[in-house]
Formats: structure tokens, sequence, C-alpha cells
């Protein structure tokens, strides 16, 4: 494998965080610095495009406002601005900063038709992020460049969502659509004419472009203010000409994909730190 398991499964966990900042449809309560330790069950697509299911067993770890950084799965954001009048349903807020991120690639012996091709290492795209509450509808958007050679590519994501809570359980719902330039897309769903020669499947161009939508959710129940019960929900439609891909349109490939995750966890307060 050209990067660890574990850091492409957790990258499912990025789809969650692409949700727009939560409206609170109540008033929000005072931002604590805390972090969640535990463990999660996962079950997702074995590569971007992929019809086949892989379920796997992995630590979980969250960090929420540690002197600014907020750690969610392989996502790394530091809070470089942050205005407005708080989150609720009479408020408005506005967030911004660098995000750093990781994304899995994908392994040429994961399927019989990616013979010849070359395996796509993992992505760092680096970039920033900004994100809004008005009322009780959240908007947000984040983009970043690969710096360490996976995709290469630049990818962006625009979202909307909102956000309940009603004592300890809490549930935030969100649509957002997925752009990315041709070198992304071309690592993923393109076929070169050699890839094409060693390969069940036929020659394939594409450029930048949107190349899905996603519905999720995310919920959660806290348990005696230490534990947490987590679950993240996706589905995702491929689009445009990423929907077209001989590699999605093979027999072992999908246009469609979803991943959940349900996580346990224990809550420590970092305020002393």
């Amino acid at each position: 494998m050209t990067y660890l398991p574990q850091l492409k499964t957790l990258t499912l966990l990025s789809i969650a965080t692409l949700i727009a900042s939560p409206a609170m449809a109540q008033n929000e309560p005072a931002r604590e610095s805390v972090a969640y330790v535990g463990i999660s069950v996962a079950s997702f697509s074995e590569y971007l495009g992929s019809d086949d299911q892989e379920t796997r067993v992995l630590p979980y770890l969250s960090i929420n406002d540690f002197k600014g950084f907020d750690l969610f799965g392989p996502n790394l954001t530091y809070r470089l601005i942050e205005v407005g009048t708080g989150k609720g349903l009479d408020k408005w807020s506005l967030e911004a900063g660098p995000k750093v991120s990781f994304q899995g690639g994908r392994d040429s012996d994961e399927s019989p038709n990616l013979i010849g091709f070359e395996d796509i290492g993992g992505s760092l795209p680096l970039g920033g992020y900004i994100k809004s509450t008005i009322g009780p509808v959240g908007l947000g958007v984040t983009a970043g460049q690969d710096i360490i050679k996976g995709h290469s590519g630049f990818t962006a994501d625009a979202s909307v969502g909102t956000f309940y809570k009603a004592g300890n359980f809490a549930i935030q719902p969100s649509l957002s659509v997925s752009w990315a330039d041709g070198r992304h897309n071309e690592s993923f769903f393109g076929v070169t004419n050699a890839q094409s020669s060693t390969s069940p499947l036929a020659a394939y161009d594409i450029g930048s472009g949107i190349y899905a939508y996603s519905a999720s959710v995310v919920s959660w129940i806290d348990i005696q203010d230490k534990y947490a019960l987590a679950l993240i929900a996706t589905y995702r439609e491929f689009t445009g000409d990423a929907k077209d891909s001989p590699i999605l349109r093979a027999d072992d490939g999908s246009t469609n994909g979803a991943s959940v995750i349900v996580s346990l966890s224990r809550k420590f307060d970092l305020s002393r730190f």
C-alpha cells in the first residue's frame, strides 16, 4: 500500500467536515476545549468509484477548540477569523482560516480492471475554509491544493446545512457539491491510452468540473457528560464527466457510494493545558 490503511479509512470522516458550519436552532452553549478519544467502526467504498465495500475497526480522535485548532478525522483547521453575534435563530457568525487534510488514494491491485494503472498515493490538500451561519442555516466552502503529489490536484467543496440540539442529542444534516481540477479528476476517473492497452477499460479523458453531490448526516448522543456515541452517514452521487468514467461504469464500479461510521468515545477536558 502507498499509505497507511487507517488514514485511508479516516478520509471518510472528512466528508462530514465539508458540512457548513452548524447553524443552531437554539442558542449555542459556550465553546468547550475538549478531545474525544475512542473507537469506531467504518464501512466505505474501497476506492473512489468502487462498488465494493470494506469494513474496519479504527481508533477515533477529534479535538475541539484547542487554542483555536480543531481536528476532525484527517482535517486540521485553525480559526484565524471569528466574528458575529453568535449561533442561533436571531444571530449570525463568520469563521475562516487555514486548513490541511489527508485524502486517500487508490492501489491498482484493488480491482482487476485497474491492471497497468499507477497507484495513486495519499494526498495532502493545503488551503483554507470559510463558513457562516445565518439564523438556522449554515454555509461553508473549503478548498486545497495537494502538496505531496498524490493526485496533485486542486479540490473545492461548497455545502449548506443546519444543526439541531435537544438535551443530550444533536443532529446535523447537510448537502454538498464537490469540484476538482483536471489533475484530480484525471487521476481518479481518467484512463490513458497506455492504461487502456493493459486493462479492459476504454481510454477516457476528463478535465476539471463538478464530480459529485453528497448528502450527509452527523448525529451524536452525550452519555453522562463523559462519553459520546456518534453516527456519520454519507451518500454520494457522481455527476458530469466523472459519472461516465469507464472506471465507474466497470462491473466493479459504481456511480454512487455510501459510507457509515459509528464511534464511541470518551471526552477529555483540554482547558487546563
